[in-house]
Formats: C-alpha cells, structure tokens, sequence
C-alpha cells in the first residue's frame, strides 16, 4: 500500500520538478515540440470559449480523455477530479454531487428533489438523482466540471457548480467507433456510434453502449454471488438538419436502462457507540465518535430484488444566426422511473423478534410466544417527468461588445415517490404477529414485548411486487425564468454582468398509511411505478404550495495580460430553493407546523484567479482562490417538538457558513514523449456563531439546562417555536460530507512505435481527504490514496489498452448513512458504512472508422 507521507512527498517534488523545468532557458527554446492543446468548452458561458479563456474554474474531459483516464462511470469521476465528490447509497441511488465542500442537506424528504450541484446532459437538467450514473453506457462526447455557482445562466440548482455531460453529435462526414472491455469480476462492456450523412443537408448519428459486472464486494450469506453488480444499456440518437447556412435543428435523444445490485455494506453495531448521552433502555452510548472502517465481507440478505432505473430523453434545438446575432431555442421532454431496495436490518439473518398468536390483539403489547427472525427490506418508488423549453437571443463572440437574453420555463412532476417496507412473513401462520423485543439485549423465549407497528401490515412473501408503502408523495415545480448577460471587452481587458430572475411555485402531498391495526395485505401495494388510485391510502395530508422568487447575479473582470497568461476576477450568487418536509405529519408526536417549509439557502463565492500557458504552451499552470459567504445553510436535523416520538428527520435552515479555499492545477510536457501533471484542492467551509443541531444524542438532560455529552460539541441556547432550549453548537465545524483536501498527480508518455503506432501510458494517483458523516464532526470517513494505470498500443484507427483501477486493492469507505434500523431503538441511528470498489482490472479494444 503506498503511504500518505510518500505521495505527499512526490505531489511536492512534481510541482517542483514543473517549476524547475519552466525556469529552464533551454525548455523555453524547444520551439518544434507539441505544444498542449486547448479543450472548447460550451455549457458554462453558452459560448463555445477556450477552457483557458473561461473566467470560470472548469475541469473538462473530451471523450478520449475519458478514455486515457478510463473514466467509464461517476465514482471514477469523482477519484480523477479534486473538487468534485459524488456518493451514491444502497444501489447506486440517490447520487449526490458535492463541490468545494459545499455539500447538501440529505434532501430525501424534499420531494422536488433540488441539488446543490446540477446535473445537465446535452444541456436538460436531470431532475432525478437516482439515474444519473449512465456515462459508462451514453455516447458521450464531453464533460464539464464548472465550480462555483453558476444561477446566473444554467438556473436550476447549481448552487456549487454545474456538472455538464454532453453525447456526441452528428458531423457532415461518414465516421464510427467501437469499443470493447473484458475485465475480472465478468466485467463486459460494448460501446459504439456511427455518424454519417444522408444529404448534404442532413446528417445521422446512433449510439449504443451495454455493460454488464458481477460486481465487487463478498457476501457472507452467498458466497456466489458478489454485491455491487450491475447491467445497464443505452441507446441514442440525433439527427441534425441545415437547411441553410443560417439555420441549424438538431434533434436527439436517449433511453437507458439499469439494474443494480445491493452495494457492499454494513451495519455499525451500537454495542461500540462510545459517545453522545446514554439511552435508559440499553445503558449504551446513542453516538459513535471515531474513524469508521470498512469491513471487506458484508452479511446482507441474498437475493433481494434488483434497483431499477430507466430514462428517456428527447430534445430539439433550433440554432438560427444572421448579421451577427443568433436566436437559439431549445424544447425537452425527460422521464425516468426507478425502484429502488436496501436491507433494512442490514443482515441476513434479520431482525431478532417475538411471535405472537393473538392477532390484532397484539396491539399495543402483547404477549410472545417463541422467538425468530425476521428479513426487512426497505423500497422505494420514483416516477419523474419533465419539460422545458428556452429561447435566447445572443450576439457572435467576435464583437467587443457581447449580450444575450432569454427566457425559460421548467415544468418538474413528481406524481409518485414512495417509501415502503417489506418483512418476511415465512413461517408465520395468517393470525401470528411479531413482536419488539428491543432493546437489543439477550429475551427470554416468552415474554411481553411491545408491537412492531411498522411490521405487521408489510408481512410479504414477495419483496418485488407485494410491499406495502408507508408514504406516498406527489409533487410538482413550475418554474419561470428571465436571464441575460452583457459583457465589454476594452483592449485585453473585459468586463462581464450576468443575471437570472427566477420563480419556482413548488406544491406537494403526501399520503399515508399510518394504519398499525392493518391486517396483511389490507392495503394495496404499488405495482412498479404505477400511480395508485384514490382512497388506496387511508391519510390524505394537506397540499402545500409556495412560490420562491430569487434573483441570481455573476460580475466577472477578466485580464488578457499575454496571449498564454489570463487573469480573473469574480463574484456570483447560488440560490437553493426552499422545499416542505412533508415526510412526517404534523401532529403532538410528529413535527411542528412551522416545520413544514424551510427557506430558501443561498451563498455569494468571490473567486480570483490566473490560467497560463507558458513556453511554447509546454506548461499549462492554472489556480484560484476563493471565499464563499454560505447563508440559511440548509441541514438534515431532527424537529424541535418537544413530545415527538419515533425518529422524525427534517430538513431546516441551520445558519451561516464560511468558506477559504483555493485550486492549484499544472501540466508539464517534459518533451515529446512525457509529460506530468497534478492538482490540488483545498476547501474549509465552517458553520458561524449560532449555527445548531438540533438531535438529542448530544445532550444530557433537557430545556435550557441541558449540557453536552461526552465527546460532543458545546451547547448554545436557542429560540425555537416551542421555547428556548439547549442545542449543539455547530460552529467551527465542518458541512456533512465536505472533503477538506484532495489532489492527484500524474505522468502520461506517448512512444512511437514506427510511422503508424504508439505506445501510450498513463499512471494516475489521487488522494481524497477524510469527510464527516454528519454536522457535528463526530465521525469520520472516506479518506484514501488510489492509484490506476493504462498502457496500450493504438494507431490512427486500432486501440488495445491493459487497464487497472485502485491498483493496490486500497479498502475504503465510500459512504455512510445514519437513520434508524429495524429491531433498535429510535434513539440510535446506527451508520450503515459502504464499502468502496476493490481492484478493477481489465483490457479495452478499440475500432475507429
């Protein structure tokens, strides 16, 4: 295993050795060698630019640096670009996109499902996180990494940044690709497109991709079969039309679909928690402060279903230009549907309950007769449709004085999203109920116990298609937006104002079960994502609807000092919208009225910086510095009722934050034949004075007079809608899943093997830095070193590449998540740790035509 301190050692000596060989007259004089080249980016100005010309920080791939890297999914992404974190839970699902450590509340309970970092591909944002992992399958052309925000002219939740996935479109000659991988764990993939043109005015372009991967991760209960496995396909299309050398329609699209394993997991036991106050039931700690490990065998239910996931998307847009101006318009329909499965109990021998024989008379404690095991598996349901239409007019970029305008309307629905709970009724006779015997310790054979009310009425023999929900939520975003820019070039100097008013009006609803009296079966189940008719649910809860208007500017200044050396300056505002927490009712044992919505969050990021190009371009030596002023910060927390029962988890408006950081990004081609690179991004966002957490765990007593617990924060006094109280202050620390440090460094050499083919090679090292797993920093996660290398032989038209990722097998935690589990009391929310992917290896063959 390499260690820290080594790689810290040569990060340093790579960024010396750079320096070193600039300053050298001899470099400077190597006029015949290659210089590096540009990458044209589109999506963050709306401006085909030079990435060196951007006064944005952009990391940007074009498809065959997706390939040196094997960049062939989202997690791979994430371990090639510092800035950037992107997590995912049990499945792959609800992906989330962290940058500059600005990482967003756990928005489960948000049905409109707004992002801190938006997701956009071919330019339609991507309203579900659950589908948007397909780049390993998707003909894509190119990726944008924009950090910092970027309201102003992508709009829709890109508070922190803006990721961009753009598919290759048609081009007016015959051209094609095809590429195959055979890698360990039956890793198959097969990818390819053919563009060609009909006529002279109209061309073609289609595309496939399938994979198919065993996965990676060991599992005690069927050692046959590996967790993390996954099948996914795509297939797209476009067809671009030029009529006239003024007028372009290009219209495309794509369909995917997934399934995916269980990921590699477990459960954190409580009998280790070590901090936080002590629960009377169990005598043990209700927190675990520390490093969190991973172990590489999990024990998890065998042959639960698989998550699902499938989404379309078709766009057309218009692009007409004349006498220096364009009018652009552009029309998009998305969809996507998943379902998803977790193991509740996070074992495969399930949660430890007692049977009773008495029926509904069972309710509310009730008497067991022997004891067993029940499997829980917890699901969900997402159905999204989408519409958008934008129209700008734009001046070309060649003029001094540039504008652009526009208008867009955004129509999100999200007619179902479902939370349900399935339990093993195996060996149960019809009138047989279970029993809680929690707290976990060691029961009698018989006894009382009190009822399980989230069991019973999910008993099922049929996990895939027989679940019960708890919840079931509809909801929907129509959002209207006026945006434009304006921007002066005075000689090399240029002044920059762009702005977005924008309007959301967000309604939801959610439906219930709430029924503990239900017999098995009595409520219907959702059948796949099938909107359920009617009275299907027996509690109905109020519709909510608000309107949020924000406003979203960006100034930028920006110095061409020298053809190669651009200096910037800027400063722009993020807005996330506010949303409902209507995942758990109002009422004496659930969450206040005035918890029902929480405010907008917004943030204002000052950024200076400088990209270069030094002697004959050999140097590429980019960075910036930045702060960010982080308001109305918005948290996963728990409600401040003071008779609330049962684990009610909300999203709230926490306080401020603060953020120092800077990006440091340099590529060196030593000669023809090597070159060298690395980046490195430090980002330090604390919460302010008054900043709280509003949980229990960390206190001891109640009211004003509460202290902290062992190992926890301090504790402040706070005004809350029931009264003043004692809380966890937050200040100083660190935003859930905020990485502080992250850099990589690399060398890539490209030898000439004759006229016709080369030899090519590139090793990549990147280290991320440990991340929090919640607001009060108590436990940590996530830190590791992984290496990956290439090395293969490729002419003009023919590529073979031997390819290694986490070369030395490093174990890490990729995720955890705290929420309650079966058979525990409500008072732990043991962390349910995830493994990160083992070694991948595997070879790539490639065809171009």
């Amino acid at each position: 295993m390499i260690r820290f301190d080594t790689l810290r050692h040569g990060l340093v000596s790579s960024i010396a050795l750079a320096i070193g060989c600039a300053a050298m007259p001899a470099f400077a004089q190597s006029a015949s060698e290659e210089p590096l080249g540009d990458i044209v980016v589109t999506g963050a100005r709306l401006r085909q630019e030079s990435v060196q010309k951007v006064p944005i920080a952009i990391t940007a791939y074009s498809a065959e640096d997706l390939e040196k890297r094997n960049i062939s999914n989202l997690n791979d992404l994430t371990n090639s670009t510092p800035g950037i974190a992107i997590t995912s839970i049990a499945g792959g699902t609800l992906q989330m996109v962290y940058i500059r450590g600005q990482a967003p509340a756990n928005t489960t309970n948000d049905l409109n499902v707004e992002a801190n970092v938006g997701v956009f591909i071919d330019g339609i944002y991507q309203t579900s996180r659950n589908t948007i992992d397909i780049i390993s399958v998707l003909d894509v052309g190119s990726i944008e990494v924009a950090r910092g925000p970027q309201s102003a002219l992508f709009g829709r939740s890109t508070f922190a940044g803006a990721l961009s996935i753009a598919t290759r479109a048609p081009v007016d000659r015959f051209e094609g690709n095809v590429q195959g991988t055979v890698g360990t764990n039956e890793d198959y993939r097969l990818r390819g497109s053919i563009s060609a043109p009909l006529t002279e005015t109209l061309s073609v372009r289609v595309g496939g991709g399938y994979l198919s991967y065993d996965g990676y991760g060991k599992n005690a209960a069927n050692r046959n079969d590996k967790l993390g496995g996954t099948e996914k396909y795509a297939l797209s299309g476009a067809i671009e039309f030029r009529p006239t050398p003024e007028l372009t329609a290009l219209l495309s699209g794509f369909v995917t679909h997934s399934k995916t394993e269980l990921t590699p997991s477990s459960v954190l036991p409580i009998s280790i928690f070590n901090c936080g106050n002590v629960n009377a039931a169990t005598g043990l700690r209700t927190r675990y402060c520390g490093p969190l490990t991973t172990p590489e065998t999990s024990d998890l239910s065998p042959n639960l279903p698989d998550t699902t996931a499938r989404t379309r998307q078709v766009s057309l847009n218009l692009n007409w230009r004349r006498s220096g101006v364009s009018a652009t318009s552009i029309t998009a329909f998305t969809g996507a549907e998943n379902r998803t499965y977790n193991d509740y109990d996070g074992s495969s021998l399930g949660s430890f309950v007692g049977v009773c024989t008495a029926g509904i008379a069972c309710f509310p404690a009730g008497a067991y007769s022997r004891t067993t095991n029940v499997n829980l598996v917890t699901s969900g349901r997402e159905r999204v449709r989408t519409f958008s239409q934008e129209v700008r007019l734009q001046s070309d970029s060649d003029a001094p004085f540039q504008w652009l305008s526009g208008i867009s309307y955004f129509s999100s629905r999200i007619p179902l999203a479902a939370l349900g709970l399935g339990a093993d009724r195996s060996g149960l006779a019809a009138n047989e109920r279970v029993v809680q015997v929690s707290p976990p310790i060691n029961p009698a054979p018989i006894g009382f116990g009190g009822y399980d009310f989230s069991t019973n009425p999910f008993l099922t023999n049929d996990w895939a298609n027989n679940q019960l929900f708890a919840t079931y939520s509809r909801a929907s975003t129509k959002t209207m937006s006026v945006f434009g820019s304006l921007s002066y070039r005075l000689g090399d100097l240029r002044a920059s104002a762009e702005g977005r008013y924008n309007s959301d009006r967000k309604r939801a609803q959610v439906f219930s079960v709430l029924n503990p009296l239900a017999q098995p079966g009595f409520n219907q189940p959702i059948d796949g994502t099938t909107i359920p008719e009617a009275g299907v649910f027996p509690v109905a809860g109020p519709q909510f609807a608000r309107t949020f208007n924000s406003f979203t500017p960006r100034f930028t200044l920006d110095y061409q000092a020298t053809p190669d050396i651009f200096f910037y300056a800027s400063a722009a505002k993020g807005i996330r919208s506010g949303g409902f927490n209507t995942g758990n009712a109002v009422s004496p044992t659930g969450i206040l009225a005035e918890e029902v919505a929480y405010q907008e969050e917004s943030n204002w990021t000052y950024e200076a910086g400088v990209k270069s190009q030094l002697f004959d371009r050999r140097l590429q030596f980019n960075a910036s510095y930045f702060h960010i002023d982080w308001t109305n910060a918005q948290i996963t927390a728990f409600t401040n009722n003071p008779t609330s029962q049962g684990a009610n988890a909300i999203v709230r408006n926490a306080g401020d934050l603060k953020t120092d950081g800077f990006e440091v990004q340099a590529d060196l081609r030593l000669i023809d034949q090597l070159s060298i690179g690395g980046s490195v991004v430090y980002s330090d966002p604390k919460f302010q004075a008054g900043a709280y957490d509003s949980a229990t765990t960390c206190l001891v007593g109640s009211g004003v007079t509460a202290t902290a617990a062992p190992g926890c924060p301090d504790v402040i006094i706070v005004d809350t809608p029931s009264g003043k109280r004692a809380a966890t202050s937050l200040e100083g620390r660190r935003p859930a899943r905020s990485v502080k440090l992250q850099w990589n460094v690399h060398a890539a050499a490209d030898v000439p093997l004759g006229e016709d083919w080369k030899m090519a090679g590139r090793v990549d090292v990147s280290r991320s830095g440990q991340t929090y797993a919640d607001a009060t920093n108590l436990t940590s996660f996530g830190a590791r070193t992984l290496t990956n290398v290439r090395l293969g032989v490729e002419s003009e038209r023919y590529s073979i590449a031997f390819w290694a990722n986490n070369v030395f097998d490093v174990t890490y935690t990729a995720n955890a998540i705290g929420q309650p589990r079966a058979g525990i009391p409500f008072a732990f929310f043991p962390y349910e740790v995830y493994l990160g992917e083992s070694r991948r290896m595997g070879v790539t063959a490639g065809y171009k035509f």
